[in-house]
């Protein structure tokens, strides 16, 4: 790597010329002048980077309260890095077939270092009711939105990768309280978002196993949590493994399943009979699709009514 005499004159400078002139600052007394301020400042980055990280609160078993507070010093030190990018030459095409366009790449960096707004962004996630719980030993994020109607019926809504809760903001409100949006009071569900392990606002793992069917196990003991006896779950991508999982695995209460991704594409490695037949049972097949939402609610409410 070039140093700033080398950037300055043109001229290499030999890796001993540096180290001599160390040498010479020690036995003069300028090392004494120069170093510290330069450590100073080295130490001085790495509290900030300490004092930049997220901290969230420890889980306990209990269901508690949360909300999305990013230090203002995360934000700085972000833009600082953003700002400090060490940009590629430019592609040698004019297509992404060398992939992305440096042009493209430094209006993304652009937008979010002098444009993004992550201050409104934090105020409508925290307009959702957020808590966390301990669950199997890991710390679970979720959002959790009561619908007013009676009758509702409960729904766990899961994300896939990479994603997040983000990705059902817009329906929650739709799901939760149609009648505010031109539907029906018996189309209404109780609203669950869980973060997945390591996503989020949700723990990181310290160990192995945290799969699809862990995830699955963790999220029916988050449902009765919430004292839903009766409920039905949904997601797309990883999270549709998660959820045929669910439909595996038949937990106390949960009469449906709605995916949008068909089950051969999880789990073709791992299904045998006894697993076609149990999701055959479910509502799937080798050639099926993903069960309609309105099917499941339509199915349910037949049963809370009896």
């Amino acid at each position: 790597m070039k140093n700033d005499l080398e950037s300055r004159t043109g001229v290499r400078a030999p890796i001993i010329a540096r180290r001599k002139f160390i040498r010479a600052a020690a036995t003069t007394g300028i090392a004494g002048s120069m170093f510290p301020a330069s450590l100073g400042s080295l130490a001085a980055r790495g509290t900030a980077m300490k004092v930049a990280q997220l901290v969230v609160p420890t889980a306990t078993k209990d269901v508690t309260p949360f909300k999305v507070k990013v230090p203002q010093e995360a934000l700085d030190d972000l833009k600082r890095r953003l700002a400090s990018t060490r940009w590629p030459e430019r592609e040698t095409v004019r297509d992404w077939s060398q992939g992305v366009p440096l042009q493209k790449a430094q209006a993304l960096i652009a937008y979010w270092r002098d444009k993004y707004d992550w201050h409104r962004f934090e105020a409508r996630l925290n307009a959702f009711p957020q808590y966390r719980t301990q669950i199997d030993g890991l710390g679970i994020h979720f959002i959790h939105v009561r619908s007013p109607h009676r009758n509702a019926l409960p729904i766990i809504l899961t994300h896939g990768w990479p994603g997040s809760v983000v990705e059902f903001m817009e329906i929650i409100g739709p799901l939760s309280d149609p009648t505010r949006y031109g539907g029906r009071a018996e189309d209404a569900f109780h609203v669950v978002v869980p973060s997945l392990p390591g996503f989020a606002f949700s723990d990181k793992p310290v160990e192995t196993g945290w799969d699809v069917n862990r995830i699955a196990r963790a999220w029916a003991t988050l449902m009765q949590l919430l004292g839903y006896d009766r409920w039905v779950a949904q997601g797309g991508d990883w999270g549709a493994g998660v959820t045929h999982a669910l439909a595996l695995q038949r937990p106390q209460g949960r009469p449906g399943v709605v995916v949008r991704q068909r089950p051969e594409r999880l789990f073709s490695r791992t299904r045998d009979a006894s697993a076609d037949h149990r999701l055959s049972a479910c509502g799937f097949g080798r050639g099926s699709g993903a069960m309609d939402l309105r099917e499941v609610s339509g199915v349910d409410r037949q049963s809370r009514q009896s």
